[in-house]
């Protein structure tokens, strides 16, 4: 029967979880003001939305209707502010396109404006980049951070307000796993699960005993692990939103309340990371300005906060401090917002979209403003299960989501069959030693969550999320 190994060598071990940390957190719906992009299980980029400041990454600032290719391909991870799009390539490369301000990606000889997707030439091996208002963020494999942009507030985490004339300079913090931003404020997860927080403290969300200004990372507040990560760009008078998932599901929240967008009623401001009661446990957690969305490990949405432009999804009510259900939506694997829009990705590989739609990001009719979850009719295959673009649908795993029993078809090349929690745990492993077209795990008493399969092959590996109930 099957032989269980206890170990890879180093460098297959380095592979796989480098892999799995790679793909496991991947955002493919990422929305501004005024546009929506997805990221493709081939790679590829589509946009839909104004097209002015060109947010579409098509090389012009032409209005289109309907989504448009970016030109850019073997895109992993996307991120988005409220006026530009920066995403990260398979081999580590960074591109960023839309309105260039503040010097943001630390490439002064750029235009205000970049339609079309350009390189980040300082920087690769990076994992994640993310936006803030004035920043990219980009977290490296080595765990480091690099900060390019606006520094006025301490954003870089060096320990100084210097502002740089081109590239970044490293925040003081190391074994860095995930990075999110407020406006002007940067936090980082390091991998014993505490968050750290530096650059501008307004409102106290960083230190409730001073007003000044953080250069440094401080540390505030300790977590068993994350499993996602939201924080809010804006406009410069939205001072941002936190949310993060921690690897229990529970869902913390901390800084602007105004419109009740982080679920606590009667109070505009929080100033320290507060544990919020949900109806279900979170997969993921997204949000704008002024409203939240969360993913339920059933695979159900919820939201609050207001919903003046429809973004709850939930007709029935202006502004919700108590979670609402998301009307006509189920099995859904991922989710996005735009500053007053929301989206999600269900199982079967659909594209939702409900909110703000003044500049078509939903829809091209004239309807501004939609409350319920419409489908925006994907231009690709948004998931495919399998990272790996060899592998067909015949080996994907059966069922996903899963409940207790999964089925891994395997085929001849296997050799070895891995699960990772997102968090990068090994929770099964097995040598291939007969000849054999399936794998059954039983995943019955593992926390509900992300998993990623890995296949090991005899010239490549394979990776496949699923869902545990």
């Amino acid at each position: 029967m099957w032989s269980l190994r206890s170990s890879y060598s180093t460098l297959a071990a380095t592979l796989v979880l480098l892999i799995v940390q790679q793909y496991a957190n991947a955002q493919i719906v990422v929305g501004s003001a005024r546009h929506v992009s997805v990221l493709c299980s081939n790679g590829k980029v589509y946009s839909e939305g104004e097209n002015r400041d060109g947010l579409l990454g098509d090389g012009t600032t032409i209005e289109r209707q309907g989504f448009i290719q970016s030109s850019i391909n073997g895109v992993r991870y996307l991120s988005s502010n409220y006026a530009g799009v920066v995403a990260v390539d398979l081999v580590g490369d960074v591109y960023y396109w839309g309105v260039v301000r503040l010097n943001i990606a630390g490439m002064p000889k750029w235009s205000t404006i970049e339609p079309t997707p350009k390189k980040i030439e300082y920087v690769s091996d990076v994992r994640k980049a993310v936006l803030s208002n004035g920043n990219v963020c980009y977290l490296l494999n080595s765990g480091r951070l690099l900060v390019s942009g606006a520094n006025s507030q301490g954003q870089h985490g060096n320990g100084t307000t210097t502002e740089l004339d081109s590239g970044g300079t490293y925040a003081s913090l190391d074994s860095i796993i995930d990075v999110f931003c407020a406006v002007e404020t940067i936090y980082a997860v390091r991998s014993d699960g505490s968050i750290w927080a530096w650059g501008s403290n307004y409102k106290n969300f960083i230190d409730t005993t001073s007003a000044a200004n953080y250069p440094l990372p401080v540390r505030i507040l300790q977590t068993s692990g994350v499993r996602a990560t939201s924080g809010t760009f804006g406009f410069s008078n939205a001072l941002g939103s936190m949310r993060i998932v921690d690897s229990n599901g529970d869902v913390y929240v901390w800084g602007q309340n105004d419109k009740n967008q982080l679920g606590v009623e009667g109070v505009k401001w929080l100033t320290k990371p507060y544990k919020l009661t949900l109806p279900c446990k979170a997969l993921s957690v997204s949000g704008g300005v002024d409203h939240t969305i969360v993913l339920c490990e059933d695979g159900t949405v919820w939201s609050f906060g207001d919903n003046s432009y429809g973004q709850l999804g939930y007709p029935y009510k202006q502004n919700a401090v108590e979670p609402v259900s998301v009307i006509g939506l189920s099995n859904v694997v991922a989710i996005g917002s735009g500053l007053y829009s929301s989206y999600a990705i269900s199982r079967d590989g659909s594209l939702y979209g409900w909110g703000d739609n003044t500049y078509h990001q939903l829809d091209p009719g004239d309807i501004p403003r939609q409350y319920t979850a419409i489908p925006l009719g994907a231009p690709c295959s948004l998931v495919s299960g399998m990272i790996d673009g060899d592998m067909t649908q015949s080996l994907l795993s059966i069922p996903n989501p899963i409940s207790d029993i999964v089925s891994v078809p395997i085929n001849e090349e296997t050799t070895r069959v891995d699960v990772y929690s997102i968090e990068g745990r090994c929770v099964y492993g097995v040598a291939l030693s007969i000849i054999a077209d399936h794998v059954t795990i039983d995943m019955t008493s593992e926390s509900p969550g992300v998993y990623m399969i890995v296949r090991t092959m005899k010239d490549r590996v394979a990776v496949e999320s699923v869902i545990k109930h």
